[in-house]
C-alpha cells in the first residue's frame, strides 16, 4: 500500500512540476514576442535579472513562478508579495519546484501589477 501512494505521490509532483514549466515557457515566449517589450526588458528576462517596473509576466519570464506554497507569496488589494526561495547565490528555486528550505526573496507589486522593489528579508 506504502508503494502505491509512493508512486501516485511521485507522479503528482511530476505533473504539477511539469505544468508550471509549460506555463512559464509559454510566458516567456509572450514576453519575448511582444512588441512592446523593451530591449532592456528583454535583456532581464534572458539575464534572469528583475527590474523596477516590471510587469508580473514579465517577472514570470525572468523568474518564473514564484513559491505556491511559501508564507511570503499573498494577495492583497494594494498589491500583491511573492517569495522566492533561493540556495545559495547562483540557484534560484521557482514555484515549478517542489519544497525547499532556503532564503526568500520577496517580490513587492503595487495595485496594478508593476514590480515596486525587492528584499531578502
Amino acid at each position: 500500500m506504502n508503494n502505491k501512494l509512493s508512486i501516485v505521490l511521485i507522479a503528482a509532483i511530476i505533473l504539477l512540476n511539469g505544468c508550471g514549466s509549460v506555463r512559464e515557457y509559454r510566458i516567456r515566449q509572450a514576453v519575448l514576442s511582444d512588441a512592446s517589450t523593451t530591449e532592456e526588458i528583454r535583456k532581464a528576462v534572458d539575464y534572469r535579472e528583475l527590474m523596477v517596473g516590471m510587469t508580473k509576466e514579465q517577472v514570470i519570464a525572468s523568474w518564473g513562478l514564484p513559491c505556491k506554497w511559501c508564507f511570503g507569496t499573498r494577495r492583497s488589494p494594494s498589491g500583491d508579495t511573492w517569495e522566492y526561495i533561493t540556495f545559495g547565490s547562483d540557484n534560484l528555486v521557482t514555484g515549478s519546484d517542489f519544497l525547499g528550505i532556503g532564503n526568500g526573496i520577496y517580490l513587492f507589486f503595487d495595485k496594478d501589477g508593476m514590480l515596486k522593489h525587492w528584499s531578502s528579508e
